[in-house]
């Protein structure tokens, strides 16, 4: 009797875990609008945002419940004008039923970061939730960190050990190339114009870790900026 009792138990989990997912259906119209600032209030222009729409799979037992998200396409975007604000209307296609907007895009090697760091907001707060589809979402916010890009020319005299890698905060680990050899080298990271920057050089000497910090000021400008430095043994330091 206890076997019978647990297989039906099951089976009424397994039952309440197939849920087909109900997509929402097409041509439904939805405004997305807002305005993006830094922390200084100061507008992010020129700034891709998009809307992805997903397809939704709630799954549940009688003592939890998952939701799994399977991505259909990009269906919509624009880029945020000079004052920093965003206003466009996505049409459902029939095959989703879950929305995100990304704001900004995560870059691959070589290619210029806008900001720090692209995210996502959902505009649906579950399965074929139609709070605002159909309607106005607005999002705004003040504290995106906007980046421009820093030209560092190194100088590396009469060094003995290397590779050395660099490391900064605000610039992907993928756009920072190691130095192999003595000589002049020419490297871009991103930086904002409202703080005093600081580049890490790494290495390992003998087994032990070592860095070298080489701190320059804000730019306070918008745009290409150039900075020189001269790495020499003296800079470098064991890290404890």
């Amino acid at each position: 009797m206890k076997k019978i009792l647990l297989s039906f138990f099951l089976l009424i989990i397994l039952v309440s875990c197939r849920k087909d997912p109900v997509m929402i259906k097409s041509g439904i119209e939805t405004r997305v609008f807002g305005k993006l600032t830094d922390f200084h209030d100061e507008p992010i222009s020129n700034l891709k945002i998009k809307v992805a729409e997903f397809k939704a799979t709630n799954s549940g037992g009688l003592f939890m419940s998952v939701e799994n998200l399977e991505f259909v396409d990009w269906i919509d975007s624009t880029y945020t004008n000079t004052d920093g604000r965003y206003d466009f209307v996505f049409k459902t296609t029939g095959n989703g039923n879950f929305y995100r907007l990304f704001f900004g895009e995560r870059t691959k090697e070589n290619e210029p970061q806008i900001i720090w760091d692209p995210f996502y907001v959902d505009i649906t707060n579950g399965a074929h939730d139609m709070k605002y589809i159909g309607k106005e979402f607005e999002f705004n916010t003040i504290n995106l960190v906007e980046l421009y890009p820093c030209q560092v020319t190194l100088k590396v005299n009469n060094l003995e050990t290397f590779p050395m890698t660099l490391s900064h905060s605000l610039t992907y680990f993928f756009n920072l190339k190691n130095i192999e050899t003595n000589g002049t080298s020419i490297h871009t990271i991103y930086i904002n114009k409202y703080n005093d920057q600081t580049l890490t050089v790494l290495r390992r000497k003998n087994g032990i870790s070592q860095q070298a910090l080489y701190k320059f000021p804000a730019s306070n400008t918008e745009g290409i900026t150039y900075q020189t430095i001269t790495v020499e043994e003296a800079d470098f330091k064991d890290v404890k």
